[in-house]
């Protein structure tokens, strides 16, 4: 077992070879004592210590996941089930249960879902693999999706970890990698060190 493992099992507060669906139930006891919105009113440090605490633990459980995972899953297809939205496969069979106020189709092997109002990402087993946070998103592009957090856009990871911290008004995605981001006025091409070219403001 190498060290990455044991410290996703010690960020779980669980014990070195607990089983997936233990697992399971300590990553979701955790996301709801660390949920921000639970802590909208205590100081910004905090709430700050919140956001940290759940991406600790969200790219925990999804690495702890990816020792269990299988072959690729068939595609999945976002579907409104009358106001909740789930996703079904190309049978039309359901494959994630509906629970999400949103849903778009997976890119890049992870969905944006809308869940308590905020913006996160879904595997195919319907798990939150970057837990809801944000006010918008994009999908994700060459491994790193735009995220809003408090009026700001910024770069993710597939863990849920900033790349790019939120400084910008608008962010596009990746295209060859690059992304036309709006900072102020100014428009231009970010590149994934986080530097802005404002002397070239389309890609193509």
């Amino acid at each position: 077992m190498t060290e990455e493992i044991k410290r996703a099992y010690e960020a779980l507060e669980v014990e070195p070879g607990t089983g997936v669906a233990e697992v399971r139930e300590a990553y979701l006891d955790l996301v709801k004592v660390w949920h921000p919105d639970r802590h909208q009113n205590a100081s910004e440090r905090l709430r700050m210590r919140a956001e940290q605490k759940l991406k600790e633990i969200t790219a925990a459980y999804e690495r702890l996941r990816g020792l269990e995972e299988g072959p690729a899953a068939p595609e999945l297809i976002p579907m409104d089930f009358g106001g909740t939205w789930g996703f079904v496969d190309e049978r039309g069979r359901t494959a994630i249960h509906p629970l999400y106020t949103s849903a778009r189709p997976f890119r890049e092997g992870l969905a944006a879902v809308v869940m308590v109002e905020k913006w996160g990402f879904i595997g195919t087993a319907g798990d939150f693999r970057v837990t809801p946070l944000y006010e918008e998103c994009g999908d994700f592009h060459e491994g790193l999706a735009a995220v809003k957090w408090y009026g700001r856009w910024g770069y993710i990871d597939r863990a849920g970890l900033y790349v790019i911290q939120p400084r910008f008004q608008e962010a596009g995605p990746f295209v060859n990698g690059r992304a036309e981001v709006r900072l102020g006025a100014r428009v231009g091409l970010l590149d994934k060190s986080g530097d802005v070219d404002f002397h070239r403001n389309r890609l193509g």
